[in-house]
């Protein structure tokens, strides 16, 4: 899934892919990867809906490039308000759907 996303600081936004997502993170490809600790925001839409997040996070996990895997960070979503967190699930939802849709094809 392709957002945008800038680290604290910045000011302009880059693109990235979402590698993966659950309701308190994601993993995003990036490069380079920012440090551990490194606080960023990220934007995208929900897909079939009218809605756009703005999310903060902090990067956990770094994970350098290597033989068939990107660059990436992991990141754990800040404080994320009931309605944010619906929209998430919402989300992992829509793509758990799409995942089996196609397995079963």
């Amino acid at each position: 899934m392709s957002v945008k996303y800038k680290f604290e600081g910045q000011d302009q936004f880059s693109s990235g892919t979402i590698e993966d997502l659950s309701w308190g993170g994601v993993f995003l490809r990036t490069n380079p990867p920012a440090a551990q600790g490194t606080r960023m925001v990220i934007e995208f839409d929900i897909p079939g809906e009218n809605v756009h997040l703005d999310v903060w996070g902090t990067v956990v996990r770094v994970r350098e490039k290597e033989a068939g895997k990107p660059s990436g960070v992991g990141i754990q979503l800040d404080e994320l308000d009931q309605e944010t967190r619906g929209h998430i699930q919402s989300l992992v939802d829509y793509w758990v759907r799409y995942l089996v849709g196609k397995m079963k094809k």
